[in-house]
């Protein structure tokens, strides 16, 4: 059936996952469903359990990220008064890259692919920030999770924060294509879409 509106002009999807501890805490619909009441359209969705070179993949990780994630790391326990215990970026963000890869192929996840307008920044506002103790109630990180970089560091792990969304539309693409053939991902003329999307709904 044909669309009777025109697209958004933002219209994007993004990629989410539900990390092995959200799953084996059974958050998958709770995580999935607040995506949907916001109104993002779920175009795609499986539960796997993924390889360590979809997890290699995933993970692609950038020199600006890993100084991004020391930075804040540190900061963290300089506050707490604590030491930080890497000497540079490098060295932690190897770390980190080699422990979320462990962590992700640790155990099943639930893939999704959302769709809508401005979807990538939407989704990691709803996500939370990466370290649950820092997300605002609200959040899905920070209500349903209190890790910390420093307990995370203290246990040589990666922060369980239960999702992975996103960063960038660019991000969204590669990583979408790790996780999803084409064929998977469906078009859906939702119910919803008139109501979200029509600019002579409500004239």
């Amino acid at each position: 059936m044909e669309s009777c509106y025109s697209p958004a002009k933002h219209m994007e999807q993004t990629l989410i996952l539900v990390k092995p501890d959200g799953v084996q805490r059974g958050l998958i619909g709770e995580i999935l469903g607040r995506l949907e009441r916001v109104g993002l359209k779920l175009v795609a969705l499986k539960m796997l359990q993924p390889t360590r070179d979809q997890a290699d993949r995933h993970y692609a990780l950038t020199e600006e990220w890993m100084m991004g994630v020391f930075t804040k790391a540190k900061a963290k326990y300089e506050a707490d008064g604590e030491t930080f215990p890497y000497v540079d970026h490098i060295a932690y963000g190897t770390t980190i890259k080699n422990g979320l890869i462990e962590f992700l192929a640790s155990a099943p996840v639930a893939a999704a692919i959302f769709e809508g307008e401005r979807a990538v920044v939407l989704t990691r506002k709803i996500a939370g920030a990466t370290e649950p103790a820092s997300s605002a109630p609200g959040t899905i990180r920070g209500d349903f999770s209190l890790d910390t970089y420093v307990l995370s560091n203290k246990q040589s792990r990666p922060v369980r924060n239960l999702i992975h969304a996103s960063g960038t539309v660019d991000e969204a693409k590669n990583e979408i294509a790790i996780w999803f053939t084409s064929a998977e991902i469906l078009k859906v003329d939702a119910a919803l879409d008139p109501i979200q999307y029509d600019e002579k709904r409500f004239r």
